[in-house]
């Protein structure tokens, strides 16, 4: 099976998790750095998620899964211990045209979560279209050491710069000889050692004098700070 890769929007959007163990626990930590609201169904859940539903980060509905629970939901997880229920849940899914996902079952998902971690808003993910998650997750943790917190920093950076680029040319072909000029330089270096004077001078090597390089700086250091 040959899946599409997408990245939702999820902001603000009822997403229901059916289920409190561990990889419950797993789709729910997933879903709160996008701003989803999260409504988790089951009797009892695990210490993490009695936290999270404390803190008011979720809405708890201690129960079982019943017909009708999934009105109104953009994604659905699937993911009690009981077959019966999970098949009844992605039937009532599958009935609304809701996207769902149940880890034991990937056949019958409609969507799929590859591993994946995040530096900032830099996002890898690594996917086997359900044929190996062990081997997925393996990827990513080599992909975690090599992608570092400098690359989330560069990417709020960059950000910013093309912000500031598109006030100045409506160019494509000048934007990209800029942005690659910037990231073919030692701006990684100078992130990840914490070298602002280096890369005050490297920007202004690189960069047109109508950019203010100070302001630029000025975020990418208040970034290091939090």
């Amino acid at each position: 099976m040959t899946l599409y890769p997408v990245n939702m929007v999820i902001d603000d959007c009822l997403c229901l998790v059916i289920g409190g163990g561990s990889v419950a626990t797993r789709k729910v930590e997933s879903l709160l750095p996008c701003g989803a609201v999260i409504r988790l169904i089951s009797p009892i859940v695990s210490e993490r998620l009695v936290e999270l539903a404390e803190s008011g980060l979720l809405e708890w509905q201690k129960r079982d899964y019943r017909h009708g629970d999934l009105q109104g939901a953009k994604l659905v997880f699937a993911a009690t211990s009981n077959k019966k229920v999970q098949k009844q849940i992605i039937s009532e899914a599958n009935d609304l045209a809701i996207s769902v996902n149940a880890a034991d079952m990937p056949e019958a998902c409609t969507f799929q979560v590859p591993a994946s971690f995040r530096q900032g808003d830099l996002l890898l993910t690594v996917a086997t279209s359900g044929g190996s998650p062990a081997l997925a997750a393996r990827i990513r943790k080599e992909l975690e050491i090599s992608y570092g917190p400098e690359y989330g920093l560069l990417v709020s950076f960059m950000a910013g710069l093309r912000r500031e680029v598109l006030k100045e040319t409506s160019s494509p072909v000048a934007h990209k000889q800029l942005f690659g000029e910037v990231l073919d330089s030692d701006i990684l270096a100078c992130i990840r050692n914490k070298k602002w004077k280096d890369l005050e001078t490297l920007l202004q090597n690189i960069l047109p004098p109508t950019i203010d390089i100070s302001n630029l700086m000025k975020g990418m250091q208040d970034l290091n700070k939090n």
